[in-house]
């Protein structure tokens, strides 16, 4: 048996619910589900107007005050659509009796509407008794329509239940006559009866017609469940339960399993989509717990709110915003008592019956900041200004100003008091998505953190806080520029592993995609398998790049998978923007020494990260193993190594008997070599990973003012084959196979060629030649296209540090960058 069998189970059915005669029909099916499953207890069915119903009277309402005379054709509408409902749903043997019932109500509501149109004005009053009509016409025809299926039911008039005083619009219920009104009625009901409830309506203790205002059925639901003891109230909707955002705004968001009173009551005061938190209170003081289900999908998921406080301490479970808001701030001199202020200005406020989402206070120089809905914002300032008249006068108060266009967002969730760095890490991921924050309030409530941002800034604040905390995710805007075989590649790599991504809770979206002469850019996201289609020639790298530096993404990456000057040259100015890089391209690393400061300063302000690895050693991590041994205090004292998979490759290929030149054919069929091959036999590509190496040691090593110029390179073609057009090269190239036969039989059976790099810090020297070495030397046991470096420091002496691994294929470099952007995003 569960806990509520035994106990009256309140069903609440909302106006979506009810919105077409199939709705009413699918929800007495659900209802006579439940009445098999619980046995025992009454159920009690509480209903909306059919859906739209109010809505409609409200504009028949505004119709007749402005002398529109389409009063009466609106609600000829609404007449008819509750005939034709009355025609599918009931048997045809109440047809009579239903139909004098509604002929009376829309007759009653016909002089209502007539009288506003003569008067042209509506009273809360009048308005109160028009709208009521809704819920008054739908409730006997579902009572009929559960009838009609087999189910004892009788209709009831929630006036005749619920009692309240005269405050037309939201009126306040009187519970204890509340408990006896419906007790007594449901006395002598007998058990196997579905009562079918108005909801929102009730009556004045001398018979006068109110309404319940915002939420007003699922209130008649909370207060019967408190006047009959309910074990449990469920709220039937259009939506699976409470849920993490707004769906138009995070499509990612999801059903919360648990809520507490306190976490629903906050979300609902922050705008989002849940139960008023006036509806909850009648639950609280009986600890009722409630649920709130999709009755299109009944056994999908479901939110229960209840006493239960769920989950660790300060985890936030949902994100919510107030949109159009104002900021009201009483600008203090300093001469009076900001609690003082305070308190009467929200006297005066609580008066007008003006909302407050937030406060912050200055305590230095007494100033107040309030925020309001901005439809309130100048009635708000009217207010204070006079309220605060005398403060004014005198000088203790400069001034009470508004600034419209606010929003304020929350972070929703239980005990935030005992959950060190909760507001830390609010306020760090909205620094990161670089959303300013114009006033925060926290330690009010253990349940929320708020902050006040711009409208404009709304949107991005509710999904990065989502982001972070309800999906516990890193989310990074990547923009790619590049589309070669490593950027193809690295598109395909990020959409084979977007899901296990995901499941380590790190989200890339892909925003931006660039070559020589198109790009695209779209921060709402492109597929990584089909972005190079979205590709613009009306947008060039630079609109990109421009587009970017000036965007409002969080952990916005550019990764670079060029080798191109001009793009190297925009790093400076994309780090300073906030705007981290991973990349490949060793330009940055090799150009003028004035750049290279300008870099350097860039990275050390610390904005965004900037990583580079791949540029020497690709997956070898000998870049940062150099790092963090000069961080730590080591000292590099000489460095050798084969950089150029390239090069190693044709070298080893030719110690098995391959022609130089069919070596570096296979060489870049197989996507070893730079773009142009020539970079790497003219030894420019392992001259510019020697000087990155170099320039990495940093001006301790004397190498500070080292340019390219400064490398002294051996090239394996001569200038004059060098120089030609690519096709003209690679037919030339066969006539220095011969040559390169002699010179590897010269080197011996004990030796190898190989095309060795060396940073010799003593000497002062950075050199790229072809060496003779050892054949037992760590330098000449490669294979393929594997790289190698020989470290001696200080550390590591006399034996050195030797660092091994696969070269730069497109693969390995691919996957080396995708790891690089998960460092980025982390650490940013």
């Amino acid at each position: 048996m569960t806990k509520d069998q035994g106990l009256a189970v309140i069903h609440k059915f909302g106006g979506t619910s009810v919105g077409t005669p199939e709705r009413v029909r699918g929800a007495v099916r659900l209802i006579a589900a439940e009445r098999y499953r619980q046995r025992r207890g009454r159920l009690v069915v509480v209903s909306s107007a059919f859906g739209g119903v109010t809505d409609r009277l409200l504009e028949a309402i505004r119709a007749a005050v402005a002398r529109k005379e389409t009063h009466r054709t609106i609600l000829g509408e609404i007449r008819e659509r509750h005939e034709a409902a009355l025609r599918d749903l009931a048997d045809p043997a109440e047809h009579p009796s239903l139909r004098a019932h509604l002929d009376a109500l829309w007759e009653q509501v016909r002089e209502l509407l007539d009288g506003v149109f003569l008067l042209r004005e509506c009273s809360p009053r009048f308005t109160d008794a028009i709208i009521s009509a809704g819920e008054r016409a739908s409730v006997p025809l579902v009572a009929a329509a559960f009838r009609n299926a087999g189910l004892p039911a009788r209709a009831f008039d929630a006036r005749t239940l619920v009692r309240t005083d005269d405050r037309f619009g939201e009126a306040t219920v009187d519970f204890a006559t509340t408990r006896a009104l419906t007790q007594a009625a449901f006395a002598d009901l007998p058990p196997d009866v579905v009562p079918i409830v108005t909801g929102f309506v009730a009556t004045t203790e001398e018979g006068v017609t109110t309404t319940l205002g915002r939420s007003g059925s699922d209130y008649t639901a909370t207060i019967l469940a408190d006047a009959l003891d309910a074990g449990r109230v469920v709220i039937w909707t259009d939506v699976n339960g409470v849920l993490s955002a707004d769906p138009r705004l995070v499509p990612e968001a999801f059903t919360l399993d648990a809520l507490s009173y306190q976490e629903a009551a906050e979300l609902a005061f922050f705008g989002a989509k849940v139960l008023h938190p006036r509806t909850m209170r009648p639950l609280v003081r009986r600890s009722v717990p409630l649920e709130i289900r999709n009755t299109m999908d009944a056994g999908g998921a479901a939110t229960v709110i209840s006493d239960a406080r769920t989950g660790a301490e300060g985890t936030v479970k949902a994100v919510t915003a107030i949109r159009g808001a104002a900021l009201v701030t009483l600008r203090g001199s300093g001469a009076s008592g900001a609690s003082a202020l305070a308190a009467r200005a929200f006297e005066a406020l609580a008066q007008a019956g003006i909302d407050v989402f937030l406060m912050a206070q200055a305590s230095s120089e007494q100033t107040v900041t309030l925020a309001v809905r901005g439809t309130a914002a100048e009635a708000t300032q009217r207010i204070l200004v006079s309220t605060l008249a005398r403060e004014l006068e005198r000088g203790d108060l400069l001034g009470v100003e508004v600034e419209e266009g606010a929003a304020v967002v929350a972070a929703v969730g239980d005990f935030m008091h005992y959950a060190p760095g909760v507001a830390g890490r609010m306020f760090a991921t909205l620094g990161k998505a670089r959303i300013n924050v114009l006033a925060i309030a926290q330690g009010a409530s253990d349940t929320a953190i708020s902050a006040a941002v711009s409208e404009a800034d709304a949107s991005a604040a509710v999904r990065a806080l989502h982001e972070a905390f309800a999906m516990k995710r890193t989310r990074a805007h990547l923009v790619l520029v590049g589309a070669g075989a490593v950027g193809q590649r690295l598109l395909a790599l990020l959409d084979a592993q977007q899901e296990a991504l995901l499941d380590r809770q790190v989200n890339l979206q892909l925003v931006g995609l660039a070559t020589s002469t198109r790009a695209v850019y779209e921060p709402g996201g492109l597929p990584f398998d089909t972005a190079e289609d979205a590709l613009r020639d009306d947008h060039g790298l630079s609109d990109v790049l421009d587009e970017i530096t000036a965007a409002r993404l969080e952990r916005l990456i550019v990764v670079d998978a060029t080798a191109s000057e001009a793009v190297a040259r925009r790093y400076p100015d994309l780090l300073r923007a906030g705007v981290g890089v991973v990349t490949p391209n060793k330009q940055a690393g090799t150009l003028d020494h004035t750049f290279w400061q300008d870099l350097q300063a860039a990275i050390r302000a610390r904005r965004a990260p900037f990583l580079y690895d791949t540029t020497v050693g690709a997956g070898l991590a000998l870049l940062s193993s150099l790092r963090e041994a000069v961080r730590t205090g080591d000292r590099i004292r000489l460095v050798e190594g084969v950089f150029s998979g390239t090069l190693g490759y044709v070298f080893n290929a030719m110690r098995d008997g391959t022609p130089f030149s069919e070596a570096v054919r296979q060489a870049h069929a197989a996507g070893y070599t730079e773009p142009d091959p020539r970079d790497d036999l003219t030894g420019v590509d392992a001259a510019r990973k020697l000087l990155i190496l170099a320039r990495e040691l940093g001006p301790d090593a004397g190498f500070g003012d080292t340019v390219l110029a400064d490398v002294t390179t051996t090239s394996l073609v001569p200038s004059d084959i060098a120089r030609l057009p690519l096709d003209l090269f690679w037919a030339r190239l066969p006539e220095l196979d011969a040559g390169w036969e002699r010179q590897r039989q010269a080197a011996g059976a004990d030796s190898v060629l190989q095309y060795v790099s060396t940073l010799d810090v003593d000497a002062g020297q950075l050199q790229c030649r072809v060496r003779a070495v050892a054949a037992d030397s760590p330098l000449a046991r490669l294979r393929g296209s594997s790289l190698v470096a020989v470290c001696t420091t200080d550390r590591y002496a006399p034996e050195p540090l030797i660092v091994q691994g696969p070269g730069a294929n497109i693969d390995i470099t691919a996957a080396v960058l995708l790891a690089d952007v998960v460092r980025a995003a982390e650490a940013m």
